[in-house]
C-alpha cells in the first residue's frame, strides 16, 4: 500500500511524463510540485561527482546552482584525481554543464606569499565546505579556500614539489564570474576558514564568515576581511544561513555532532545561542537552507548515530520556524544523505529548497536532485 504523502510525487513525475510525451524537452512544471513532499527532479547532461567535502551556492537570479570543491587527499574516480572544474545546474533546462576542464597537477604553483594558483589562473583542487557563497552585488561566486589537506601523502601526490612546502601554504580569497568563467585571486591574507562557514547578509551585501574562533566581515568596499570579536562555537564542520526573518546569521553543527543553535546578529556582532522549542537531531556538516519566503530553515538530518558517516542514506527531514524558534520534524519520506552535506539550497523563485546527493542505485556517484516546496 502506497502512503499518501509517498503517492503525490508519483502522480506528480506521471504528470510530467504524460506532459511531455515521456521524452521531449518541454519545460519542467515547476508551479505544479505540490507542497509538503519531496520530488525527485529529473535532469539532462553529465551530472557533478557528489565531492564529500565540496560547496555549492545559488544564484536565483541566473537561475543557476555552482558547485566546486574537491576531496583532495580521497578524490573519488569520477573527480579524475583531483579536479578543480566548475559545475553548473540551470534550473529551467535542469540541464547539467562543467565550465572547463579539470587543470593538471603540472600547472599547479606556489606563490612568493605561500597562496596557491594554477598556470591557468585558478585555485587547486581543495576542500570547500561551506564557504562557497554568491554574491549578487557584483554578479560572482566568492570560495575561500585553504589547501590544509595537501599534507597527506605530498611526496604521492606532489612530486613536482620539494620539502615541507605544505607546511606554509596559506588560504586565498577567490571570485568567479559565471558569465566570463573567469577566477580572481584577491591579493590580500583571508580568514582561515577551513571546515568552517561563511553564508551572505542580503540586508547590507555583505559576507559574514566565522573561524570558529573569530567572526569576521568583508567590506568590499575596501575589500578587507574586518575581524570582530570571538566566534560562535570551537570544532569545525560548520554550516550557516541567514535569517531574514530576524536579520541574523545562524549556525547549526559540529563535528562531534550538535543540535545547538548559534545566531549572530550583524549590529550586536556577537554570538548568542538561540533557545528553541523542540529538538532537532544532531549535525555534523549538516544540509541547511533558508526559505525566505516561509522564514523557515530546512535541515535534513542523517538518521544514524553517526553524521559524518551515513552509509544507509536514510534520513530526517526538519523545519526551524524563525518567528517561535521551534523545531518541527515533517512526517514525510527524506530523500538520500550520506552523511556530511554542503550543497542543499533554498530558490526563492521558485519557492522550492533544492536537495543535491549521489544516489548509489540511481546515479551511483553522481549527483542526484530533490525539491521540497514547505507551503
Amino acid at each position: 500500500m502506497i502512503r499518501k504523502h509517498a503517492l503525490a510525487p508519483l502522480l506528480f513525475l506521471l504528470g510530467i511524463l504524460l506532459s511531455t510525451g515521456g521524452g521531449d524537452a518541454s519545460p519542467f512544471d515547476w508551479a505544479a510540485i505540490p507542497a509538503g513532499v519531496w520530488v525527485d527532479i529529473p535532469t539532462t547532461g553529465e551530472a557533478a561527482p557528489k565531492v564529500f567535502h565540496a560547496g555549492a551556492t545559488i544564484a536565483p537570479e541566473r537561475s543557476e546552482v555552482y558547485f566546486f570543491g574537491s576531496d583532495t587527499h580521497h578524490p573519488t574516480e569520477l573527480e579524475h584525481g583531483e579536479s578543480n572544474s566548475l559545475w553548473r545546474l540551470n534550473l529551467e533546462t535542469l540541464r547539467w554543464s562543467k565550465d572547463y576542464e579539470q587543470d593538471p597537477k603540472s600547472s599547479y604553483r606556489i606563490l612568493p606569499d605561500s597562496q596557491t594558483v594554477t598556470t591557468s589562473g585558478r585555485p587547486w583542487a581543495m576542500h570547500t565546505f561551506d564557504c562557497v557563497e554568491w554574491d549578487p552585488s557584483v554578479g560572482r561566486i566568492v570560495v575561500i579556500s585553504h589547501p590544509v589537506h595537501t599534507r597527506f601523502s605530498p611526496e604521492k601526490r606532489f612530486p613536482m614539489f620539494g620539502g615541507e612546502w605544505f607546511k606554509s601554504l596559506k588560504s586565498s580569497h577567490w571570485e568567479y564570474n559565471p558569465e566570463t568563467k573567469q577566477w580572481y585571486r584577491f591579493n590580500f591574507d583571508p580568514p582561515t576558514l577551513f571546515a568552517r562557514a561563511m553564508v551572505l547578509d542580503p540586508e547590507r551585501n555583505q559576507l559574514i564568515a566565522t573561524s570558529g574562533d573569530s567572526t569576521w566581515v568583508f567590506d568590499r568596499a575596501t575589500s578587507r576581511w574586518n575581524r570582530y570579536g570571538r566566534g560562535s562555537v570551537g570544532g569545525w564542520h560548520l554550516s550557516m544561513v541567514y535569517d531574514t526573518y530576524t536579520g541574523q546569521a545562524l549556525l547549526l553543527g559540529r563535528n562531534t555532532g550538535s543540535d545547538t543553535l548559534y545566531a549572530w546578529k550583524p549590529e550586536r556582532r556577537q554570538w548568542r545561542t538561540v533557545q528553541v522549542k523542540g529538538r532537532a537531531m544532531p549535525a555534523n556538516g549538516a544540509a541547511i537552507a533558508y526559505d525566505t519566503k516561509n522564514n523557515v530553515m530546512l535541515y535534513i538530518a542523517n538518521d544514524n548515530d553517526n553524521q559524518y558517516n551515513n552509509p544507509g542514506g536514510r534520513s530526517v527531514t526538519f523545519i526551524y520556524h524563525s518567528a517561535d524558534r521551534r523545531w518541527e520534524r515533517l512526517a514525510i519520506d527524506s530523500p538520500e544523505l550520506y552523511g556530511m552535506n554542503y550543497l542543499t539550497q533554498y530558490d526563492p523563485v521558485r519557492n522550492v529548497f533544492l536537495h543535491f546527493e549521489k544516489s548509489p542505485a540511481v546515479t551511483g556517484e553522481r549527483i542526484r536532485v530533490w525539491a521540497l516546496r514547505y507551503r
